[in-house]
């Protein structure tokens, strides 16, 4: 497929609001109006009768949609299951252990404040206790982040959660050389890959992971709601879904694929969105979007006076950024989304703007839909604007 990044004819594959600038992928996706399409031919094929299709004809569905997805991901489908979204799959995995007080579950300081809430709650309950390794940013290699973890493994560490991309800066971290770390501890490791999927290339088998999580619905563009829990075969045996129902005890898809009533639509349009998303070339795709955000940090940063938290390597990010900004105080997240909420008030431009080590950041995103002078439109902004 011939294609140009924010031209007209890719802009209109999306139904964003043409009068803003958006900017935060990241956050929740953007699914493309074919994609939506197919998800509502699929509810319509549902309700035309409920019955047959969701106690008779869903099993085989959702069969044909895992061995698609195992195939993207180049996973085994025996060990790939549908969750709502990565936090679902991070509470399935912290449901699986037997924990005792004393036990420890190490994670870095930068993860996610969904899944230290959920750690937190689980010491809360068990007397566990939560390490953070110290993840130092800015940032000049990612040989720094194995460090951090290798020195914060003890023999009371029970489980390593480590993000595949931080949300807060937008890194992508060393997970494999992470992973061999614990291994040698005989630690166990769960990769929270909530923005992974499609924004990085992935191979699942091969990395190996005891747990693996992740989102469609952000860079692979699918229907919120659609995310994988992918579980390593020494595992599987001990894994159940947090909501228990009439497939308990019949492996891993058979408790996964029904938990209660939902609407499967998402998941059976996730195909479409793979075929979208191989259209366009995942490699072009990829390249196209981490050039947009190498020339936006670099445009962003000089607007603000800024420097740029780490080198220009792509193995270190993706199609996210973060740049800092000066005049910004660390604030809680509250005050933060009233920073972001008021930057799209006054300009609207969507991009969040996020606190890490006492600073505050602008994490720019980029994907198709984007183009160059979205990027220069946020900078001529942020010269002058204080919020």
């Amino acid at each position: 497929m011939n294609w140009t990044p924010g031209s007209p004819a890719i802009t209109a594959l999306w139904g964003l609001d043409p009068a803003a600038t958006f900017l935060n992928h990241g956050s929740f996706g953007a699914t493309p109006r074919s994609v939506l399409a197919a998800q509502a031919r699929w509810r319509d094929e549902m309700e035309r009768q409920p019955v047959l299709f969701l106690a008779r004809r869903l099993p085989a569905l959702m069969e044909t949609v895992r061995a698609r997805v195992a195939a993207f991901l180049h996973a085994d489908p025996a060990g790939l299951v549908p969750v709502q979204n990565a936090t679902t799959g991070v509470a399935t995995v912290l449901h699986t252990f037997d924990w005792v007080p004393g036990d420890e579950i190490l994670l870095a300081d930068s993860t996610y404040n969904a899944v230290k809430q959920a750690c937190r709650a689980l010491a809360e309950r068990y007397g566990v206790g939560v390490v953070e390794a110290k993840v130092p940013f800015p940032l000049t290699s990612g040989a720094e982040v194995t460090a951090a973890f290798a020195a914060a493994i003890t023999d009371r560490t029970k489980l390593v959660i480590v993000d595949h991309v931080v949300s807060a800066t937008g890194c992508v971290l060393p997970v494999a050389d992470i992973l061999a770390v614990a291994r040698a501890r005989g630690v166990p490791v769960l990769v929270d890959g909530a923005h992974a999927p499609a924004l990085l290339p992935l191979d699942l088998t091969a990395l190996d992971a005891d747990f693996y999580t992740g989102n469609l619905h952000k860079w692979l563009c699918t229907p919120k709601g659609t995310a994988i829990l992918s579980v390593a075969p020494r595992w599987r045996a001990r894994v159940h879904p947090v909501a228990i129902s009439h497939g308990y005890g019949t492996g891993l898809a058979g408790e996964f694929d029904w938990t209660g009533t939902f609407d499967p639509s998402a998941w059976l349009a996730v195909p479409d969105a793979i075929d979208l998303f191989e259209a366009f070339g995942p490699d072009a795709v990829r390249a196209s979007n981490h050039a947009l955000v190498r020339a936006g940090r670099v445009e962003i940063a000089e607007a603000l006076g800024a420097e740029l938290p780490h080198p220009d390597d792509p193995s270190l990010y993706a199609a996210m950024a973060t740049i800092p900004v000066p005049w910004a105080r660390d604030a809680s997240g509250r005050a933060l989304g009233a920073l972001t909420g008021a930057l799209y008030e006054a300009h609207r431009i969507e991009v969040p703007f996020t606190s890490y080590d006492d600073r505050v950041w602008v994490r720019i995103a980029a994907q198709l839909y984007n183009k160059p002078a979205d990027y220069t439109r946020l900078a001529d902004v942020l010269r002058t604007w204080r919020g």
